[in-house]
């Protein structure tokens, strides 16, 4: 039997994921700039389609991580929310940042600093977050342990928590035919 030549130029186009072919997603996290503007941020994806799932037909696919990253604009908020089946990496390209972990049940808020190049691994049950408090934009990268991640909770009581299970009800409602 003869051995298939290796094609480099079908390698590049299942596993290279170039920046002039990506496209900045101000939408993916658009639920929770309605509810505070300070939340807007951008994603930019490469291998997988992390947590929110979008369908982004222009990735790498994803075997046993995501891997995106995130434009933090000035003053930006990414609001503590929690995954409770991965670890989730911020490593900060750009900029300086706060990063924010809580312990579930607590109600301290923990800031650690983070700087060009630094880096915070978050275990799941941990809620995270991360605060441009600078003057000028940021930029992250971003990768989950697992190829889909479950959608994230938030703090309970928050208004983005509160939205969640509205999704999550109507979602369900949906499914069941009831709506």
């Amino acid at each position: 039997m003869a051995e298939e030549k290796f094609n480099v130029a079908e390698f590049e186009k299942k596993y290279v994921a170039r920046l002039q072919d990506r496209t900045l997603d101000w939408n993916v996290l658009k639920f929770q700039e309605e509810i505070d503007p300070k939340y807007k941020r951008a994603q930019m994806r490469y291998i997988g389609r992390g947590a929110t799932a979008n369908n982004d037909s222009n990735v790498i696919a994803a075997e046993h991580f995501t891997l995106s990253t995130m434009v933090l604009p000035a003053g930006c908020i990414g609001p503590l929310h929690l995954h409770d089946d991965v670890e989730e990496v911020f490593f900060i390209l750009k900029g300086s940042v706060k990063s924010l972990i809580q312990e579930v049940g607590k109600d301290e808020v923990h800031e650690i600093r983070l700087n060009e190049r630094d880096c915070i691994s978050s275990p799941p049950g941990v809620y995270r977050g991360i605060h441009n408090d600078g003057d000028e934009e940021a930029l992250m990268l971003v990768m989950l342990g697992a190829v889909k991640p479950n959608l994230p909770t938030y703090v309970e009581g928050s208004a983005l928590e509160e939205l969640r299970i509205q999704r999550a009800k109507e979602r369900e409602a949906i499914i069941n035919g009831n709506k």
